[in-house]
């Protein structure tokens, strides 16, 4: 029965019945349930993967669905992980799955990945990718790395000592914040795309083993980018870079201490403001409490989510001429609320404003994405 189930991929001469072998034994731990690792998950559940690991501390939210395959509409509010378990499972009972309904962080990174043999990065953060990687490196693990915004994406493989690390793309987390997807934007069957390809990476993985490679040629060494609204494609070769911060060091040189400092910039920030009286707001807390009206909004994001819906009676302050130094003329209150799509760059404008005099009272710490949901909002006149 189970020869029945894998005959598709069985019948691959680079596969066969010592690869599929291979594919049951094999461990491998998606992080981040989402757009990438919803159909990451699926195809290595269909594959025969012996045991998924499943780590993520999200739940799930009707704006998920246009791109996370793993969900429905009636999993709403529910975690995850334990939806993604279900369905899997009902894919392939065969699979062993591990639920780690957990937030991945410094102090914990280690013993969550090092009884693994593969990573998904399905992320969506940088904070998270540069930590990933450096655990990786660190444990010696391959990393399948995959990252979407908007119509681009792009796909790596990295595993130190045989190639480059991610730091030797990308030495160190940008200085200025980015937008993700759910402030940019991306269009859902891209997600899919490259994340049944960070599945097939995984599989070129498990059979092929390390490198050299004769049969089957992972992305090792290698970045794969696709925009997908012009479906033009790039495999561009990585070189290692020999004073990279980290894959650089024998691999006990690494320390834990190290994987911090790119997931304290937004804690810092928001400990900072908050010294100075600037409070964070949920988007139902002020709706329920009907406290909406005791602000004057500022928009701090780009011209483009502006115009594409923004709360009535707003004002436009974007991040960008902020930080370059375009700073507005002070509003006559003390009622000034801060917002972006999700949180972040409101707290970075926060500290920012503070910093040059002005008086706030705060910010939507879950942003325009929540005001903006399925509960009706009134009208700000």
């Amino acid at each position: 029965m189970l020869e029945a189930r894998y005959a598709r991929q069985m019948i691959l001469k680079e596969i066969g019945q010592t690869g599929q072998e291979k594919l049951a034994q094999s461990r491998v731990l998606i992080v981040g349930l989402g757009g990438l690792g919803s159909p990451a998950a699926l195809y290595l559940a269909a594959a025969g993967v012996g045991t998924l690991g499943l780590l993520d501390d999200d739940r799930v939210d009707i704006t998920n669905l246009q791109r996370q395959v793993l969900y429905t509409t009636a999993d709403q509010g529910h975690s995850k992980v334990e939806k993604a378990a279900l369905r899997l499972q009902e894919l392939n009972p065969n699979l062993r799955i591990n639920i780690h309904y957990e937030r991945l962080h410094a102090a914990n990174a280690i013993v969550l990945i090092q009884d693994y043999d593969i990573i998904i990065d399905g992320t969506d953060n940088f904070a998270s990718k540069f930590l990933l990687n450096d655990v990786a490196v660190k444990l010696r693990k391959p990393l399948v790395y995959g990252s979407i915004l908007r119509w681009e994406g792009q796909l790596a493989v990295f595993w130190a000592p045989y190639g480059p690390c991610y730091r030797c793309l990308f030495p160190a987390p940008p200085e200025r914040p980015v937008a993700n997807c759910a402030e940019a934007g991306v269009v859902g069957a891209l997600a899919g795309t490259v994340g049944s390809l960070q599945a097939l990476e995984a599989i070129k993985l498990i059979v092929a083993g390390a490198p050299p490679y004769e049969k089957l040629s992972p992305m090792l060494g290698h970045l794969w980018l696709i925009r997908s609204a012009t479906m033009e494609t790039q495999r561009l070769r990585i070189q290692r870079n020999p004073a990279c911060p980290v894959c650089s060091k024998a691999a006990d040189s690494i320390s834990i201490t190290d994987l911090h400092h790119g997931e304290q910039a937004c804690g810092t920030l928001l400990k900072n403001a908050a010294a100075a009286g600037f409070e964070e707001y949920a988007a139902a807390e002020l709706l329920e409490k009907n406290r909406w009206q005791d602000f004057q909004w500022i928009d701090v994001r780009e011209i483009e989510e502006w115009n594409a819906g923004h709360i009535p009676g707003a004002k436009h302050w974007p991040l960008s001429q902020l930080m370059s130094g375009h700073m507005p003329p002070e509003l006559e209150s003390e009622t000034l609320l801060l917002y972006c799509q999700g949180g972040r760059r409101s707290a970075m404008a926060g500290e920012l404003l503070l910093g040059r005099g002005f008086t706030l009272k705060g910010h939507m710490k879950d942003g325009f994405k929540a005001w903006h949901g399925p509960i009706e909002r009134p009208q700000l006149s």
